[in-house]
């Protein structure tokens, strides 16, 4: 029987690239990864190295609110994002008592900041709208002349179009960062006319008008490398080098990529040095140098594990696995898939959480280890089922249905592979519906023969 491997990986936002490979005889769904996930999702923030001196635990009763503030800015800073959210909603308690409406604006602009790192873009959303609004009531109030509110408007409308676009909407996301910018050109913020321009350019790749995104990226450039803040220019880089990636141009990416890491490092980002190694990391992987991947990814895996970065972690240990695969450690790749599995179920992500079992299926297939396999891809389609995610929901009712035929409960392979046809023809997937018809035509001679 003919049988493909349908691998497809993915990029998270700009998507250019799509593999087909032959492996294993089962259809292996896609991991939303690559490129550029690491290095678009860190939002953005000016960055500063330093030691948090002011902890939670060592918080008295009535503390300080202002060096509460700063210490949650430090936390921030070093990439420990739980501790910063807990120390930004104390101060906002803080606050709230006192009813310091800007003071509040701001806060609630931070924690809509860790909120987002943390991949929770939901509450990041509503968060960043009252933060929102609360600045446009203040700049209302003030007649419009309080350069401090419109800057607090300008940097609230970069950080909900971030969102839009990690959403996928980025028509959203391009009207917010041209109001954002033109706001910032109004009172001459040369951090948010930064900010602007390095995320029209972000909106402009995805949208794969590269050129634009090249002439955008080189301006966020030249005003951060003025404004002086390390972090935010390492952030441009970080896209620059993508964009330089997506163009062919590797040697020019990693050398870009060399220069953002080295700033990364000098101001402390624990989670900005993770998310550009695991970039450099895809770098090689796209070079298709695994083993120099490799050693990227489990540096980043273990900074990621040790900041708590609990989805970004399940990503690179995903990566691991497969490249692990791919070289034959399968022992190894089950190991990894099982990190994957562990940090999605922390970060409650349920989409890299399905995608792990489905990986974790396909090892335990190609080892001969049936029921195991069939138990990981049963849990990865009930949560498909559960996000209605058809196209992985009939990939995967395919992979099931290759377990069953191999256990010689022909009568469940067929009824399953059907259920994966009749869903497969859906969604168009002609490639994998032609797979499935052979398959179904395969069984149905074998039971006529009597084999």
């Amino acid at each position: 029987m003919n049988k493909l491997l349908l691998f497809q990986n993915r990029l998270f936002l700009f998507r250019p690239f799509s593999i087909l490979t032959a492996s294993a005889g089962v259809l292996q769904v896609s991991l939303s990864i690559g490129i550029s996930w690491f290095l678009l999702h860190a939002p953005p923030f000016n960055f500063a190295f330093g030691q948090s001196t002011v902890t939670l635990a060592q918080t008295p009763n009535q503390p300080n609110v202002k060096a509460l503030f700063e210490s949650g800015i430090e936390q921030f800073r070093q990439g420990s994002f739980p501790e910063a959210l807990a120390t930004f909603q104390t101060v906002l308690q803080q606050q709230e008592q006192q009813g310091k409406q800007a003071e509040i604006a701001e806060t609630l602009t931070y924690i809509g900041e860790v909120y987002s790192n943390l991949g929770n873009d939901a509450e990041a959303l509503n968060v960043l709208q009252k933060a929102l609004n609360s600045y446009r009531q203040l700049n209302q109030q003030a007649e419009n002349k309080n350069p401090d509110y419109q800057s607090g408007i300008s940097r609230s409308l970069n950080l909900i179009g971030f969102i839009y676009r990690d959403q996928n909407k980025v028509s959203d996301a391009l009207k917010l960062h041209q109001e954002a910018l033109e706001i910032a050109q109004s009172i001459n913020d040369r951090v948010n006319i930064g900010e602007s321009f390095h995320n029209l350019a972000s909106d402009y790749t995805t949208l794969k008008q590269y050129d634009q995104a090249l002439k955008f990226y080189q301006q966020a450039r030249t005003i951060r490398e003025e404004v002086g803040d390390k972090r935010d220019l390492s952030r441009t880089l970080n896209n620059l080098g993508a964009l330089y990636l997506i163009q062919g141009d590797t040697q020019k990416a990693l050398e870009i990529y060399q220069q953002a890491l080295a700033f990364r490092r000098q101001i402390g980002d624990q989670a900005g040095v993770g998310r550009l190694l695991s970039n450099i990391g895809l770098l090689y992987r796209q070079l298709g140098e695994d083993s120099q991947a490799l050693v990227y990814f489990k540096q980043a895996s273990e900074l990621m594990t040790r900041i708590e970065d609990h989805g970004s972690a399940a990503k690179v240990h995903h990566l691991i696995g497969e490249i692990q695969e791919k070289l034959k450690q399968s022992d190894q790749a089950l190991i990894s898939y099982q990190k994957a599995i562990d940090f999605a179920k922390l970060a409650n992500d349920q989409g890299n959480l399905s995608t792990a079992f489905n990986s974790l299926g396909s090892v335990y297939y190609s080892q001969g280890q049936y029921s195991q396999a069939l138990e990981a891809y049963q849990k990865a389609l009930s949560i498909y089922q559960t996000l209605n995610n058809k196209p992985e929901i009939g990939t995967t009712l395919n992979n099931i249905g290759q377990v069953y035929e191999r256990l010689g409960n022909y009568p469940q392979a067929l009824q399953t592979w059907k259920e994966a046809l009749a869903i497969l023809q859906q969604t168009g997937n002609q490639k994998a519906v032609q797979e499935t018809q052979r398959s179904i035509d395969s069984v149905q001679k074998k039971q006529e023969s009597g084999v």
